[in-house]
């Protein structure tokens, strides 16, 4: 089993330049900005064979922003469900879904997700799926893709073979996404 980390930063306005700067010697870190969905928040992604490695690793990363800059930083644990993509480059954007599940249903949702991802990945690549370790009960994936234009098709493409996407309504109780673009240093591209 492996654990990520995501820490996603919200920036004060007309400070993202700086803290994009500030991040380009992050090595082995996914890092993103959001291009649509919330604004001026960049999205930090590290992975860990151990949830100790994982949170060994916390210190560092959080010592190494540029917290003048931050108005808000959030950190979460999650549990890798399906293979962590290796990095390099994948695409120009990414995609990020969350959903927060009710508190009975995380089981439920990880099983039908699972059983679905062999179809939908015959489509387009997945960088991770991950569920959340602390706090609200969340499940999230992260998909590139080479373009918006690419992402609409694939999406298209897979809600009409009718296996995507997984009947999981009755568990959740929000859904969020967010289109990121790579920071130029990221580990994943």
């Amino acid at each position: 089993m492996s654990y990520a980390e995501t820490v996603f930063l919200d920036v004060q306005v007309g400070h993202v330049p700086q803290v994009v700067s500030a991040l380009s010697g992050l090595e082995g870190t996914g890092a993103w900005v959001t291009e649509i969905g919330r604004l001026n928040r960049i999205t930090l992604f590290r992975t860990a064979g151990t949830y100790a490695d994982l949170l060994e690793g916390r210190p560092e990363l959080l010592a190494s922003l540029p917290h003048e800059h931050l108005v808000r930083v959030e950190v979460t644990s999650w549990r890798v469900i399906t293979p962590v993509a290796e990095p390099g480059t994948y695409g120009a954007v990414y995609e990020w879904r969350c959903y927060e599940a009710t508190p009975d249903g995380m089981a439920d949702l990880e099983e039908r997700f699972l059983a679905a991802v062999p179809e939908r990945t015959e489509l387009s690549a997945l960088t991770c799926t991950l569920v959340s370790l602390e706090g609200t009960p969340r499940f999230a994936h992260l998909w590139p893709y080479v373009d918006l234009n690419q992402r609409a098709e694939v999406r298209a493409a897979a809600v009409a073979k009718g296996t995507w996407p997984p009947k999981v309504a009755p568990f959740l109780t929000q859904m969020d996404n967010e289109i990121l673009v790579p920071l130029p240093g990221s580990a994943w591209r």
